[in-house]
């Protein structure tokens, strides 16, 4: 995706939406690129991290949100 910058991988999808409404909170945009298998589930090959990405403009901000508490 041109113009998004991933600022963080996580092991497991259901994180995702906890990640995205504190970047929503903060006024930041974001998508959630997932490219775990699911046809494969619980197999280690399978496994790839998800990846929450913002757009090039707000990588600073995310990750001050991200990395610091309020």
């Amino acid at each position: 995706m041109r113009g998004w910058i991933s600022v963080m991988e996580l092991p497991v999808s259901e994180m995702a939406p906890v990640v995205q409404a504190k970047l929503d909170d903060h006024g930041i945009p974001s998508v959630v690129l997932n490219r775990q298998d699911s046809s494969y589930v619980g197999m280690s090959f399978a496994m790839k991290p998800v990846e929450v990405l913002v757009p090039e403009e707000h990588v600073e901000a995310a990750m001050h949100c991200l990395h610091h508490e309020d």
